[in-house]
């Protein structure tokens, strides 16, 4: 299986997200994941009305709509384990959302979220925090809200996973961050030297690759790989985190 995610799905990054569709169309990767921002902050309600028609219709073609967070910006000082506070401050400044919140409110803006996208018709499984990070309690949260899964970096979280059936999916990622030229190489030397090998060593279920909007159709890092996908594409089925957990 191939699993490609298309992160930070908002009204401002709405063109690029456009164009990075319409290059998985062309590699043939028409079934992939939206991770959705539902309130971002000055969004204009002509153009979030725009994004809720892309996401209705990506839904309706067979994508996976992922819940992305609710604003996807922190609230707070961060808190929980020092290696995501450190990870936080290093990559994701102002992005860890669920980090930097307590539990109740995690909860509220779950409800938020799972209630905006039951609007549009959809029934969300899943959940993926901004920039994969959050404080203790999101798992319990998570659950009570509704949710069947939370996407980690490592891969997912089944939050009820049944009699006989693992609590977790190894899923290491490689993909195109957004970020600026030299940490996009760094983040392919990784992927060639580290989550690859991990990958095949866990024998992960399904390649996985993310990408994200911003500065998406200037970059010659997404171009490569947008061609690595197009490659894979080619050789394995396409899927959503959904299909992997039924099968």
């Amino acid at each position: 299986m191939l699993i490609v995610a298309v992160h930070d799905v908002a009204p401002s990054t709405l063109g690029d997200v456009r164009w990075l569709l319409s290059r998985l169309d062309e590699a043939g990767v028409t079934t992939r994941v939206l991770k959705v921002i539902p309130a971002e902050d000055g969004a204009e309600p002509a153009v979030t009305a725009d994004m809720e028609r892309l996401v209705q219709q990506e839904a309706a073609t067979g994508s996976e709509i992922v819940l992305h967070g609710w604003t996807h910006r922190a609230a707070g000082p961060y808190h929980g384990a020092f290696s995501d506070r450190l990870r936080a401050r290093l990559f994701a400044p102002d992005a860890a959302e669920f980090l930097s919140i307590d539990r109740p409110e995690m909860r509220t803006r779950l409800d938020a979220g799972r209630g905006w996208l039951e609007r549009l018709g959809l029934e969300p499984i899943g959940f993926c925090p901004p920039a994969w990070l959050a404080g203790p309690g999101l798992a319990s949260a998570a659950r009570d809200a509704g949710f069947r899964y939370i996407v980690t970096l490592r891969g997912l979280r089944i939050l009820r996973p049944g009699a006989g059936r693992r609590g977790r999916l190894d899923l290491p990622a490689t993909g195109y961050m957004g970020a600026d030229a030299t940490q996009e190489v760094l983040l392919r030397v990784g992927g060639t030297v580290l989550f690859r090998p991990l990958a095949a060593l866990l024998h992960a279920p399904a390649a996985r690759i993310y990408l994200h909007p911003q500065n998406a159709s200037r970059s010659r890092a997404c171009a490569q790989v947008l061609k690595e996908i197009g490659g894979l594409a080619r050789q394995h089925r396409c899927a959503t985190y959904a299909d992997l957990i039924d099968a």
